[in-house]
């Protein structure tokens, strides 16, 4: 160490570094020697030219006190771990540090400083989903802070404990109740502390994750009273509650109230200056533009946001996809498709997304440029991809995502007439937690599932999801406009009006005398005879009105019992038309499996023999389940028990086994469509005649195990025997077999990958999803 010093003090300095030197060896005890020796180590390597041991005792030499240095070594961990992306070397740099200052803290023994890193190892533990440990950490810190008294560091644990909560991946409502828990446990102890900043800033965080789980009515409540508070604090920072309020709104479908705080949001962080997140409360604004029609403005806000979003020094990918996006389809809403993907493919080509749900964003603005565009199948292949990422890799922080990316699936499969997918998808954006999705998103799948229902011919489905709509569109519009009501009452004071106006009338009525009340009388009896003829007459048309609604449905529906009928008759004559043609299939297989006997039999080539053979077994496999689908009433599934009953008994004929082998099965009274059910027939085929040909040499016993089942969301088929196996260096990745490669295809057909283990015997094992009946995939 002292060598190393040595390299980096100056020539001139020589002198003092031994000066130094010496000073430290005979004048300090042992262990401050080490702590002093390493100080010089590290100040020479930070310092190689500096003139600092120019001292010549170590009492003017100012030394850091170990609460400095572990101090240091907190902040160095913090800056790593808190950096906008989490990185593993920024974790393992921030882990280092931490576990510098507790090995410090442990030494000089001080509870507080080891309790810090304990809370720090917390976050650490979060950043790598470790959240029951990481909980552990963060209570062990909180009540340590309670025992001792220090009440507001105890509450800033729990805040933080809340935000993590609050932000884990995937998201529940059960995880956001833990976060409120924990926000109300700080808001509490900023309360009796009289931090009254801090206390409502905890409760705007649990009217926010009150939003996150959809409970509207309760967050909109706790908000207006966050907001009441901070405006009798004289608070200036206000956006962040009238962003809340403002997202409150749009979720209720209050189009109105929703640009009304989009604009306060606005205003208040212009006024303050505190532009921190100017991008996401422009865009903000903008939507609420674009949902009351107001295109161009809401591309003027689009364009601000993005202009800032791209002059900050760390890009922020997610909101420049998300504003280019909305962007893209306002350009389109005023006929400038071009213009629009071509905005889009150059932020593709100029900011490429690295993160997935950036890269599902960029999809689905992609894709919906490319359907505008008349680019149908480009359009297909990215909205496909875009589910793929968001259902598969993209973090379920945010469910309305994956609930949009449906909606706007199942739109473009509904305008390119391919109405079971876009049934299918517009299902899969109504199946979220209640206040998840937009009033507005849900009142246009009704309205869409209404059309879709109503084209196919299910009229009754068809009137269920019309009504639905016409719900929602009724209470969105009655709804935005007793707001407006209100606040033309709040304005201009109304309704002091009407109560002045009251009292006066009053006051007028009690001077007048006897004849005008006479005369009032006179006026009141007039008005109600009126109001009751009104009334007689109005109840007269609806009286009619709903005798002929009445009429019109009574038709409606003798109309759909005779379509009904009709297609009750088109399904039974399909049905015995596929049993026919399967019974057809099955009798020419069966005559092309006679010409192979026959022609088998006059072969003296045993390999063209044996080729026969097996494709005689392979045509019995699909013969039998032609024979299957003949007999059965469900014309395109097959009960696979009895199909690879028929199966074995087949090669129980063919190869004249009698007891030498044993047959073990394992197989629950499952369905499979027909596709599939050829599938696993032919690699039972191809697998069962290998084991049986090769698996037992010189007529030895064996067993052939056969295991088909349901396991969680797949199908597990598993053929073993206890033979020989294959040989030792038979390498499967680098060696295929026609049965190899055989089986190997028909389980990529099954959409399942085969996997053979050669131990104690071969083993094949294929796990496949099972096709539904109405799968288009498989048709």
């Amino acid at each position: 160490m002292w060598f190393c010093v040595f390299l980096n003090t100056e020539k001139k300095n020589y002198h003092y570094f031994f000066e130094i030197f010496f000073n430290v060896v005979y004048n300090m005890t042992q262990q401050r020697t080490i702590y002093i020796l390493s100080l010089i180590l590290l100040y020479c390597s930070c310092y190689p030219n500096s003139n600092y041991f120019g001292v010549t005792s170590f009492d003017k030499i100012e030394v850091p006190s170990p609460q400095s240095l572990i101090d240091s070594y907190l902040k160095k961990g913090a800056a790593y771990l808190y950096k906008p992306e989490s990185f593993k070397k920024d974790m393992d740099s921030a882990r280092v540090n931490f576990d510098s200052a507790f090995r410090l803290s442990k030494e000089i023994k001080d509870e507080t400083f080891i309790h810090k890193c304990i809370f720090y190892y917390g976050e650490l533990l979060f950043e790598e989903n470790k959240y029951p440990e990481a909980l552990v950490n963060l209570k062990k810190t909180a009540a340590y802070y309670h025992k001792n008294k220090k009440f507001e560091e105890e509450a800033e644990v729990w805040k933080k404990m809340g935000s993590r909560l609050f932000w884990k991946s995937p998201r529940s409502y059960t995880s956001i109740e833990e976060a409120v828990v924990s926000f109300e446990k700080a808001a509490m102890l900023y309360k009796i502390l009289g931090l009254k900043e801090k206390y409502t800033d905890a409760l705007k965080s649990i009217a926010d994750a009150h939003l996150n789980q959809g409970r509207l009515q309760l967050a909109e409540k706790e908000l207006l009273n966050v907001l009441s508070i901070y405006k009798k604090m004289k608070y200036k920072n206000l956006h962040f509650t009238y962003d809340l309020l403002a997202d409150t709104k749009r979720l209720k479908g209050d189009l109105g109230k929703n640009l009304y705080y989009s604009l306060l949001c606005v205003k208040s962080m212009e006024q303050t200056g505190d532009l921190r997140f100017a991008p996401a409360f422009y865009e903000q604004l903008a939507s609420a533009h674009r949902d009351l029609g107001h295109h161009e403005i809401s591309i003027s806000f689009l364009k601000k946001a993005i202009s800032i979003i791209k002059s900050e020094k760390a890009i922020d990918y997610g909101s420049l996809y998300e504003t280019t996006d909305l962007l893209s389809r306002e350009l389109i809403a005023i006929k400038k498709p071009k213009q629009a993907l071509h905005l889009v493919e150059r932020t593709i080509s100029e900011f490429p997304p690295k993160k997935s749900d950036d890269k599902a964003q960029a999809l689905r603005s992609l894709a919906f440029c490319n359907d505008k565009n008349n680019q149908t199948a480009e359009a297909e292949y990215n909205y496909l991809k875009m589910i793929e990422l968001y259902e598969n890799e993209v973090p379920s922080l945010f469910l309305i995502d994956l609930s949009e990316a449906y909606f706007q699936t199942g739109i473009f499969y509904q305008k390119h007439q391919k109405l079971d997918k876009a049934k299918s998808y517009f299902h899969k954006s109504l199946n979220f937690p209640k206040g998840i999705v937009e009033l507005n998103q849900i009142k246009e799948v009704n309205l869409s599932l209404f059309k879709i229902d109503s084209a196919q011919g299910n009229y009754l489905s068809s009137i269920h999801h019309f009504q639905l709509y016409k719900d929602l569109n009724d209470s969105i519009f009655n709804e935005k406009k007793n707001k407006q009501i209100e606040e033309l009452q709040v304005l201009y004071g109304l309704e002091k009006k009407e109560k002045e106006l009251s009292g006066l009338k009053l006051d007028m009525v009690q001077e007048k005398g006897k004849t005008n009340q006479a005369i009032n009388m006179i006026k009141w009896g007039s008005g109600l005879v009126i109001l009751l003829l009104i009334g007689l007459f109005l109840f007269w048309k609806s009286y009619q009105s709903k005798q002929k609604n009445n009429k019109l449905l009574e038709s409606q529906k003798n109309e759909i019992d005779l379509k009904n009928n009709a297609l009750h008759k088109l399904v039974g004559e399909k049905e015995s038309l596929m049993k026919e043609i399967h019974h057809r299939v099955k009798n020419n297989l069966q005559i092309v499996m006679s010409l192979l006997r026959s022609q088998s039999s006059t072969l003296t080539n045993e390999e063209a023999f044996e080729a026969i053979q097996k494709s005689q077994q392979r045509l019995y496999a699909i013969s039998l389940l032609h024979q299957k689908l003949y007999m059965t009433d469900i014309v395109r599934e097959i009960e696979m028990k009895s199909y690879i009953d028929g199966l074995l008994e087949n090669f129980n004929d063919t190869f004249d086994l009698s007891d030498r082998i044993d047959f073990k099965m394992d197989i629950e009274s499952v369905y499979l469509h027909e596709t599939q059910a050829i599938s696993v027939g032919l690699i039972l085929n191809e697998t069962v005649t290998n084991a049986i040909k090769y698996a037992f040499p010189n007529q030895n016993k064996g067993t052939i195990t056969i295991k088909l089942k349901p396991y969680l969301l797949k199908m597990i088929l598993e053929i073993s025997d206890n033979g020989i196996g294959l040989p030792s260096d038979f390498d499967l990745k680098t060696v295929s077999t026609l049965g190899t490669t055989l089986i190997k295809g028909l389980a990529e057909q099954l959409n399942g990958q085969a996997m053979f283990e050669n131990q104690n015997g071969l083993t094949v094992r294929i796990e496949f999803a099972k096709a539904n009946i109405t799968d288009k995939s498989i048709n």
